[in-house]
């Protein structure tokens, strides 16, 4: 599996909806835009994504469009500079980037996926996570660490279930490759114990928390749910991960109106509550005026 898409600690996140392309194999551009046809050895490609990245703007700034019926793709109004352009998409591995400049008319050719592992390498989180097993609904109410394991305080199935997503997932995502896998240290309950303890000083801050918080709040969490059952059912879920165990289904691609989607994502802000997010530029106040911003906080 891979890491999320973008490799951006905080990005301001700005989405505008534009008209369908036509269904021809032609694309309209003009100075400031990238398009043309995305095609794979099966033919044209619809419904994948066009990811533009530049890193020589004044900020880490992405692009991403996704492809009509014909596989015609549009990247509109791009700043001046240099691009690295490249197609994803469910039954795809990442196509190798193509550079180009604004103006320029760019076929793509995106690459079939070998197998289902490959292709399931790039599914969102949650169909990783639907893998992980949690307590059958007759285990509960919980008969504490002397019983069952589970503490007597979860009288459902949906009581536990709720509370992993209300700890774990107003932070993190559940079933990214750095929460599904288990490289160097092993897959053992010890092993768990430790990742949920270990400090990580390169998150720096996360939802405004520091690292040593966030430790404190994971390993808390996982006492909650019923420590040592809890951490022997996330080993079972990373082992069978490893033992290759993939999602029971692919996510479908965009359709309709979903296609008609330009996110573009500017990284500009390290270490700040989601909550200071604007939808414009200080230094230039009209940019995207009365646009909207999307952003996830943590209530």
């Amino acid at each position: 599996m891979k890491m999320q898409m973008i490799p951006v600690w905080f990005a301001a996140a700005f989405v505008v909806m534009l008209p369908a392309i036509g269904a021809s194999n032609a694309v309209e551009i003009d100075t400031d835009d990238i398009g043309g046809v995305v095609r794979s050895a099966a033919g044209p490609e619809a419904g994948v994504w066009v990811i533009a990245e530049a890193s020589g703007l004044p900020t880490p700034y992405v692009k991403i469009v996704v492809t009509d019926d014909a596989g015609c793709y549009v990247l509109p109004d791009l700043p001046a500079g240099d691009y690295s352009v490249w197609v994803r998409g469910y039954g795809l591995v990442d196509s190798n980037p193509v550079t180009a400049v604004p103006g320029a008319e760019l076929n793509l050719n995106a690459i079939v996926a070998p197998d289902a592992a490959a292709a399931a390498e790039i599914y969102p989180a949650n169909y990783w996570f639907a893998l992980f097993e949690p307590p059958r609904a007759d285990a509960f109410p919980g008969t504490g660490p002397n019983g069952n394991g589970i503490p007597p305080g979860f009288k459902t199935q949906v009581d536990w279930v709720i509370q992993v997503k209300e700890s774990c997932l107003p932070c993190h995502q559940l079933g990214t490759k750095v929460t599904c896998e288990m490289p160097n240290i092993g897959n053992s309950v010890e092993a768990w114990d430790q990742r949920v303890q270990k400090e990580r000083p390169a998150d720096n801050v996360v939802m405004g928390k520091k690292s040593h918080e966030m430790t404190i709040l994971m390993s808390n969490a996982m006492t909650r749910y019923g420590r040592q059952r809890a951490l022997q059912m996330f080993v079972n879920w990373t082992d069978r991960i490893a033992a290759g165990a993939l999602p029971s289904e692919a996510p479908p691609r965009p359709k309709g109106v979903e296609r008609n989607v330009v996110i573009m994502l500017w990284d500009w802000a390290d270490g700040h509550f989601i909550h200071d997010a604007i939808s414009t530029d200080r230094r230039n106040p009209t940019f995207n005026a009365g646009g909207l911003i999307y952003g996830l906080d943590e209530f």
